[in-house]
This record gives structure tokens, sequence and C-alpha cells, in this order.
């Protein structure tokens, strides 16, 4: 509660004439506020009771003088009051007056400003109970004050403010279109609205999957996923739109592209609602993001064929031809180690070639390409590019493998393995090949029929009782890990190692498969590392 506006003028770094009007057209400046009045030489105001920061700071939309009971019907939120007591008796009725302020209360004005020594010597003192009960500011106006100069006042500080504010959007606006024109141009439109308006920017593909965009600040983990939710729901739509999350924690969601053919959806963080200028601000990045995806996503239609292209070189081994179509029509591809990681059938996965097209704006840091079904990615020892071909899988939740891939080795054989270890990849993490476990040669079995053959070997098991069937499957595991020692094997199982070589005699009866030769044990022990049983 501030009694009183101590400390310097908040008008004092705007260049104000007799520190009223502002000369300089610098935005933001501060609006005209009970703090900006009461600081204002030219008038004798004075606060009858303690106002809050927030009620002296708080804009004031107009001021409009009346002396009628309900003046509320011609009055609008953030509206200031003013008066002379006109209506009020020198001992006024406290149930009127305490309706009175609480309808300007209710309306949301500004304050109440009462002009003493014309009507009343002083402010009544059930007025100012009243308006202390309320919690509406009141100020009392003392000496031949015309209310026509609070009103200039306020009128020229709202007219300068809004000058300032079309001046800072045009300058805005003209900063956001040099970006427009740079190569990574979206990138640049982003991160210079980000800039301007000191908050975190995002952008969501038509599927509604964030793109991640280099040194852009992400929507805060707490707010992503309702503003996920939200832009879901606006894209399902399939209409341009826009939303606003309300405040304190709140964003401005626009959609970006056309009705029949969205493009994306831009989210702006508003921790307060942005003010006109800042939408407009928004409006203009949303238009140029729209021209930017739409030239983008012709341009790389195009480009996606030469990709293609020299993904298929890369796969014959002409790694020489490949990286001077690479360097002549893309960019170049990324040198030195590398890493190839593969999402088998993501080729058509809603957005995810659009995304890989804004992230990869740097080809010698990362490439990717289209191979039939499957999406190919390479991409260097490099952090970023690691942690950004991570973040991406994670965020639309890909099978992903990957391989590593050296000059000179053979490019097929790395899209192969990295293929091959996207099968047992957790969704949303990438699965490298040379972190498999040591079991790789038995996929390779699987893979290639090695089950069905092991079904047939283990076949005649089915005709025992499962009880038996089980308890044959487990003394033969246990004794093949013990590298066929019995008494090691036995006391795993808690059998006497003469049980065990009955049941190890009676299941090469039974499979007919000659367990004293190393073939034969390496033979059952591939075919139950196959072979899943049903019971």
């Amino acid at each position: 509660m501030s009694p009183v506006c101590d400390g310097p003028s908040p008008y004092a770094d705007h260049g104000f004439v007799g520190n009223l009007v502002p000369r300089s057209t610098d935005w933001p400046l501060m609006p005209a506020s009970l703090r900006g009045l009461l600081e204002a030489d030219a008038f004798d105001l004075r606060p009858l009771t303690p106002i809050t920061d927030d009620a002296l700071d708080r804009p004031i939309s107009w001021v409009h003088s009346s002396d009628m009971l309900d003046p509320t019907p011609w009055l609008e939120r953030g509206n200031l009051l003013l008066t002379n007591g006109a209506q009020f008796a020198s001992d006024p009725d406290a149930a009127e007056v305490a309706a009175y302020c609480r309808r300007l209360r209710e309306l949301g004005a500004a304050g109440l400003g009462f002009a003493v020594d014309i009507i009343h010597p002083e402010v009544p003192a059930a007025v100012v109970a009243a308006c202390v009960r309320e919690g509406l500011p009141i100020i009392q106006i003392a000496g031949p004050v015309p209310f026509i100069g609070i009103i200039r006042l306020v009128a020229d500080l709202i007219a300068a403010e809004r000058a300032a504010r079309f001046s800072w959007l045009l300058d805005a606006q003209r900063s956001v279109a040099r970006a427009a024109v740079r190569d990574d141009g979206l990138r640049e439109i982003l991160r210079t609205l980000s800039r301007l308006l000191g908050t975190w920017v995002e952008l969501y593909d038509a599927a509604g999957a964030r793109i991640a965009l280099p040194g852009l600040d992400p929507v805060p983990p707490a707010l992503e996923a309702a503003v996920g939710r939200e832009v879901r729901m606006l894209l399902q739509r399939r209409t341009a739109a826009s939303l606003l999350i309300p405040p304190p924690d709140g964003a401005l969601l626009q959609t970006i592209g056309q009705s029949s053919r969205l493009r994306g959806v831009l989210a702006v963080g508003a921790r307060e609602p942005l003010d006109p200028a800042g939408k407009d601000l928004v409006a203009t990045v949303v238009a140029l993001a729209s021209v930017a995806l739409e030239q983008q996503r012709q341009l790389q239609g195009a480009l996606r064929g030469v990709r293609e292209s020299v993904v298929e070189l890369l796969m014959s081994e002409q790694a020489g031809a490949a990286r001077k179509v690479a360097d002549i029509a893309l960019g170049g591809l990324p040198a030195g180690s590398t890493h190839v990681a593969v999402a088998p059938g993501a080729a058509d996965a809603a957005g995810l070639l659009d995304e890989l097209d804004i992230v990869a704006a740097t080809p010698e840091h990362l490439f990717h390409a289209r191979h039939g079904a499957d999406v190919v990615v390479i991409y260097g020892d490099g952090d970023e590019a690691r942690e950004g071909v991570a973040a991406l899988v994670e965020r639309r939740g890909l099978r992903v493998g990957s391989s590593p891939h050296a000059p000179g080795e053979s490019f097929a054989t790395a899209v192969r393995q990295a293929a091959y270890a996207s099968r047992s990849a957790v969704p949303g993490r990438v699965n490298a090949w040379d972190a498999l476990p040591g079991r790789v040669l038995v996929g390779a079995l699987r893979e290639g029929g090695g089950e069905l053959l092991a079904q047939s070997l283990l076949r005649p098991l089915d005709a025992l009782a499962s009880d038996e069937r089980r308890r044959l499957r487990d003394s033969a595991r246990a004794w093949i890990e013990a590298n066929g020692a019995w008494d090691p094997a036995a006391r795993a199982l808690g059998i006497h190692r003469h049980t065990l070589k009955a049941r190890i005699a009676q299941l090469e009866r039974v499979i007919e498969l000659d367990l004293s030769t190393f073939a034969g044990r390496a033979e059952l022990w591939a075919a139950l590392e196959l072979h899943t049983p049903s019971a």
C-alpha cells in the first residue's frame, strides 16, 4: 500500500514538457495513470486513502466528469470519474454513498477525483469511508483546477502513447521484414519477434508437433502440455483461427496458412495480454511465416528429389559423386566421421519432412532424405546435431536406429545396421547399433526365419504334458549355461546331478538330437533362444 507517490516521476525519462506531455515517441511510454496525475506539477491533487501500486499504475482509459448519483451508464472500465459532489448533501446518506462507490468499483473505474472548495469545503467523510471499504481510489482536487485541464492531460498522454506505439510497431515490422530476407528467414523472423516482445516463441507443424529452432526460447515445461493441447484443437478445426490462453502463464496461438491448407501454429508467450501493437506485430509475423513456409515447401519439394538421389549414390558406394551433387545443389554433406539414422516407414509421417527441412537448414551439419518408405538422416559428431536429432525423435515418438559411419566405409552397411537397430528401439529414443546387446546374431537369425526352424526342432516336446515340457526346457537351458557341467547346473536347479542327466537323456530321445557334441548343444541353445513356447 502506497499512500503517496515516492521516488522519481515515471515520466521523467520520456522528455515531458512541464512534466506533462512527452516529446519523445519512444515506446513503451508510461500510460496515463493515477501516479502520473498525482506527480503532475500543474494540479493540486492528493490521495485521501492508501492506494496500492497496482491501482496507482493502472492505465486510465479516459476521464469523465459527472455529478449524477449513477454515472455508470456513461462510463467504461478504466475511466477516471471527476465530480464536485453536487449529488451529495453536506451530510450525505451513508447507504446512498455506499451504493454510489460500489457501482464505480464494480464497473472497474480507475478512481474518483473529488473537487473541494466548490460545493463542499472538504470531501465528505462518508464518501472517503465508502471508498476505503470498496477499495476505490479517491483523490482530492484542490484549488482552481478546471476539469478540462485534467481531461486534456490524459487525452494528450493517451495520444502520445498511441503515437509512440505506432512508431514502435513500424520499426518492429521493418525488423521482421529485414529478417525475412535472410538465408534462414523463418528462424530469424521468429527470433526477432521473441526479442521484440521479450517472451518465448514456439512454432508447431501441421500435425501439432513442435519444430525445434535453434536460438529460440521454447515453451516453458509447465505450459508445454496445455499449449500443445490447444494447438491440436486449433488444427483440428481446419480453419484459420487464433486462441488466447489466459495470463498469468498464458499464450497467444495463431494458425499459419489458409483455412484449406494450414501450415502450423505460432505460439507466443503472453504473461500479460498483448496490447494492439503486440497483436499487430504477431499478425505481421504470421503473414511472413506463412509466405516463408509456403516458399520453403515449394523449394524443398524440388530439393527432396536431389536429396533422394544423393542417398542413392551413397547407397551404391559412389561417395565422391554424392558429395559433388550435394555441394552444388544442397550446400554440402556432414564431413568426417558421422552417424546414419534410419526411421523406418516414417517418410509419410505428417509434417516430419517439413520439420526436417527447417531443422536441417545447414546440411553440412545435418542431412536428411527420403529412402523408399524410410527417412535417412546423416549428422556429425557435434553435440548440437546429435541433440537436435534426439529431441526430434523424442517429440514425435519415432522408432529410430543409428549406426556410426567413417569415411571409406560402406554407407549401405551403415544404413542396414541403423535399420536393424531401429527394430528394437524404444519409441522416442535413438537405438545405437554399437550399443546393442550381444544377441545381434540371434536377432539376425530370427529375422531370417530361424524361429520357424527352432519351432520345428522343438515341436516333439508339444506331445508332453506342459509341466514336463517346461521342466525339460529349464533343465536344458541351465545345463547349457553351465557349459555342460553337471554339478553346477544341478545345484542351480536344486536337483541331483543324476536327475539332471536323466532329463537331458530324455530330451535327446524326444527331439532326436545328439547333445554329446558341441554342434548339437549349439543347435539346442539357438533353438531355445529363438523359440518362445506358448505354455
